[in-house]
């Protein structure tokens, strides 16, 4: 089947809706928010949350947590939520395929074998110091899936291709290396759940950059990407240099995604099922579905880490297995529904 020909296109609802739908998602992530600070394995109330955060005391237990370990995490979380459910509406709509996800571009797999390298090679185990190393790998293989893929001249077959090949080699490598040293293996193992746990301030800081270059470049070539969605020729009649609009959203795409998996391990799920919600909300319009992305992302993987602190999962199963205990039912539903052409 022509990759291309997949169509996307729900309804278009009127702005003032969407406008609505916005704000409402947007309360909705101020309260999950707010929960999140207080809720966990131990949970805390109202009013140490408040004192928490306008009258912090180092000497209280319960302050420490909220502010020492909940909140870096919240940050991390609608962070990361909003970069992958970014990348997520770009890399489908740039390919034009709605099961793709920040795995096609070979992101998760360079990232992977970049923590792998430097645990294997110099002995690291910090988990605070795979950052560089993973953004490092993630770039490398999304720059080479994106030129093996033909470049600005890229099509969405070609692409989808050349990430599937590179992908699986980055894999069957990464495993071999894998099996040299259980060392390894155990701490990469933690790694790839992807999760929020032990996120730094200063981690959050590091990333911050390439998060919001990412976020202003994908804004840039969403009119772009809008036009590709009627179809090559009809977007090169309408004047829209079509090669800039991908290499523009290939990059954005590398950034957000290649930040995220350096902060957090490759979280699965979100970059696909967020923006079928996002477009279900929007309608076809990128600009609006990036909008809707940027907070949908963020509401499911604050939930995802908020479940996965509840004593009835231990009190510390990792956000990344929560995101396909959530989104998996979720797809199915839409598929269901809706049937795969309207997603």
């Amino acid at each position: 089947m022509d990759i291309s020909a997949v169509a996307i296109s729900p309804a278009r609802p009127a702005a003032s809706l969407r406008g609505l739908r916005l704000a409402g998602a947007l309360l909705g992530l101020v309260l999950l928010s707010a929960a999140a600070l207080r809720f966990g394995f131990r949970p805390a109330g109202w009013e140490t949350v408040w004192t928490a955060l306008t009258a912090y005391d180092p000497n209280d237990a319960a302050h420490i947590v909220i502010l020492e370990m909940r909140l870096p995490r919240l940050a991390g979380a609608v962070l990361a939520g909003a970069a992958l459910g970014i990348s997520g509406a770009l890399i489908q709509g740039m390919t034009r395929n709605p099961l793709a996800d920040p795995g096609l571009l070979g992101i998760n797999g360079g990232a992977a074998l970049g923590v792998v390298i430097c645990i294997l090679g110099f002995g690291i185990t910090d988990p605070a110091a795979f950052v560089w190393v993973a953004l490092g790998g993630a770039l490398a293989a999304s720059v080479l899936v994106f030129l093996l893929g033909g470049g600005s001249r890229a099509n969405p077959l070609r692409l989808v291709l050349a990430g599937a090949a590179l992908s699986a080699l980055i894999l069957a490598l990464t495993r071999a290396l894998l099996l040299v040293s259980s060392q390894t293996l155990d701490v990469f193992r933690f790694w790839v759940l992807g999760g929020f746990d032990g996120i730094q301030t200063a981690t959050l800081y590091t990333l911050l950059p390439f998060l919001s270059l990412g976020a202003a470049l994908a804004a840039v070539a969403a009119s772009g990407l809008n036009a590709l969605q009627l179809g090559e020729d009809t977007a090169k009649g309408l004047g829209v240099r079509t090669g800039l609009a991908r290499t523009t959203a290939g990059i954005a795409i590398v950034l957000l995604c290649g930040a995220t998996v350096a902060m957090a391990g490759p979280i699965a799920f979100a970059g696909l099922i967020v923006p079928h919600l996002a477009r279900w909300a929007a309608g076809p319009d990128m600009g609006w579905t990036l909008a809707f992305s940027a907070v949908f992302g963020p509401l499911l993987l604050i939930a995802a880490d908020l479940a996965g602190r509840l004593p009835l999962f231990g009190g510390n199963m990792q956000a990344g297995v929560m995101t396909a205990l959530i989104g998996g039912p979720v797809l199915i539903w839409m598929v269901r529904r809706n049937g795969v052409r309207s997603l």
